[in-house]
C-alpha cells in the first residue's frame, strides 16, 4: 500500500492556470476541447511536446475520428499551432503542440471582459456616469491611480476619487501629491489617501508645494515605524 502510495504520488502534478480554468468558457472552448487542451499541457510538462494520436487516445474517452476533428478544429480556429523545431544535440526536425496561441487568446477575452463589466456590471453600474466623465485630465488621474495600484480600480474607489474633485474640489496635481505620499510610507490604500487628504484640508493646505512642505516636516519629526501608521 505504501510503495503503491510512493508511486502515484511520484506521477507529479500538470500546472494549469486558475485564469484558463475561470474563463474557457467565456472564450467559447467546449469541455471536450478543454480536457484535450489539459491533457497537451499534462502531456508538455512530462516533456512530451507532441503526443500522438494514440497517446492522447489512451488518457482520453475520444475516439480517435473525434480527437482528429478537435484538433484541426483548436488549429484552424487558432487556439493552439503546430511548430517545428531542431534539436540542438541531433540536428534532428521535430513537431509541437504551442499553446501561445490560447493564452493569447486567453488575455484578449480578460481584458474585453475587464471592460464589459465595468460597463454592464450591477455593481458597477450605478457609476457608468461618473466614468463616463473619464476624459482629458481626469482620465490621467484614474490611470496614474491603477497604475500606482497595479490592478483596474474598484467602484468605490472610482466613486472616492470622483468625490474629491467634484464635491471635495481638491485638485488633480493635490491629489497625485496624496497618493506619491501614501506611496512614500507603503500605504497605498484608497482611504489613507482620504485621510491624508482630510489632514491637509484641516491645516488649510491648497497647493502642491504647502503639502509637500508639510509632509516633509511631518516625516522630520516623526519616527519611520508611525509614519506607517494610519494620519
Amino acid at each position: 500500500m505504501e510503495s503503491q502510495l510512493l508511486q502515484i504520488l511520484q506521477e507529479g502534478a500538470t500546472s494549469i492556470s486558475n485564469l484558463l480554468l475561470k474563463m474557457y468558457k467565456q472564450t467559447s472552448l467546449s469541455d471536450e476541447e478543454m480536457i484535450l487542451i489539459i491533457h497537451l499541457l499534462s502531456f508538455q510538462q512530462e516533456g512530451n511536446r507532441f503526443p500522438t494520436i494514440q497517446e492522447l487516445e489512451d488518457r482520453m474517452s475520444m475516439s480517435s475520428t473525434r480527437l482528429i476533428q478537435t484538433l484541426q478544429k483548436l488549429l484552424k480556429e487558432e487556439w493552439i499551432s503546430i511548430d517545428e523545431y531542431i534539436d540542438p544535440e541531433t540536428g534532428m526536425r521535430h513537431e509541437l503542440y504551442n499553446l501561445t496561441p490560447l493564452y493569447r487568446k486567453l488575455y484578449q477575452s480578460w481584458r474585453e471582459q475587464r471592460s464589459v463589466s465595468r460597463m454592464i456590471d450591477p455593481v458597477v453600474e450605478p457609476f457608468a456616469e461618473m466614468a463616463s466623465t473619464l476624459e482629458g485630465e481626469q482620465t490621467g488621474l484614474y490611470t496614474r491611480f491603477e497604475q500606482a495600484f497595479g490592478r483596474p480600480l474598484s467602484p468605490f474607489e472610482l466613486e472616492t476619487i470622483h468625490i474629491w474633485t467634484n464635491q471635495d474640489g481638491y485638485s488633480d496635481e493635490l491629489i497625485l501629491t496624496a497618493l506619491r505620499e501614501a506611496a512614500t510610507v507603503g500605504k497605498l490604500h484608497i482611504r489613507y489617501i482620504d485621510r491624508i487628504l482630510l489632514e491637509w484640508q484641516k491645516q488649510k493646505i491648497t497647493s502642491v508645494e504647502e503639502a509637500r512642505h508639510y509632509s516633509l516636516r511631518f516625516r522630520r519629526h516623526t519616527p519611520i515605524s508611525d509614519q506607517r501608521q494610519p494620519l
